[in-house]
């Protein structure tokens, strides 16, 4: 299973725009006046159309300044994020319930590394997860990429293969049933971001649910789709 992070686990009460906007006036001396879409998408391809959006020529150099500016600024603010979050209802039980059943939990998510754990800590969630096969979203800017990292991470680290559909990914957004789709992988949508119910199912989710909080409900969704 691999659990997306933002607006699927956890609401971050908008402390990571706001960690990027920070970042981006430590490095470039000024607050960006462009903002661009964040939902779904890798921070990587965040990163660079924030650059671009704002005048600065997103090579390798400015983009790992960037990287390393936000990681500092997120660790800065770390502490509102308990204040200003929250775990969304169902998250802490969905993944107790699955450390009891035959699954391996990652992260599928378009967070930096170190953005994904500092945000799960903050809420107890990151205990139950194996982060270290997860995808993070500084190695490619299509989130579907991610993957095939995570597959080869977790085959590395557990000695089988996890090929088409049992793989799962569960999401709130578009680009998550996208990634999945891409990959053969299945995917349970949520709709607790942004994106309506049948705005996921016009995607393509293989099912839908209106958040996590029947946990019950939840592992049925999962075993069903690993299933198909």
């Amino acid at each position: 299973m691999l659990w997306d992070i933002d607006h699927t686990l956890i609401d971050a009460g908008g402390v990571g725009r706001e960690t990027y906007d920070l970042a981006f006036a430590r490095v470039f001396g000024r607050v960006p006046t462009a903002q661009v879409p964040m939902a779904g998408r890798t921070d990587r391809a965040i990163a660079t159309d924030l650059l671009r959006a704002n005048g600065v020529d997103p090579g390798e150099a400015e983009l790992e300044a960037f990287r390393a500016a936000a990681e500092e600024r997120l660790d800065e603010v770390a502490a509102q994020l308990a204040a200003r979050g929250r775990a969304l209802p169902g998250a802490l039980d969905a993944l107790l319930a699955f450390r009891a059943e035959p699954v391996v939990q990652s992260l599928l998510t378009g967070n930096l590394r170190r953005f994904a754990e500092v945000k799960l800590r903050a809420f107890g969630l990151f205990e139950h997860v194996d982060a270290e096969i997860g995808g993070y979203g500084w190695s490619h800017v299509v989130r579907a990429n991610l993957v095939g990292l995570a597959r080869a991470a977790a085959a590395d680290r557990y000695g089988r293969a996890y090929p088409g559909r049992s793989t799962v990914l569960v999401g709130d957004t578009p680009l998550d049933v996208e990634a999945a789709l891409a990959t053969g992988a299945s995917v349970v949508a949520v709709a607790t971001g942004r994106y309506t119910a049948a705005e996921l199912e016009g995607a393509g989710a293989h099912v839908v649910l209106p958040d996590l909080a029947h946990t019950s409900a939840v592992l049925d969704a999962v075993r069903r789709v690993a299933a198909a």
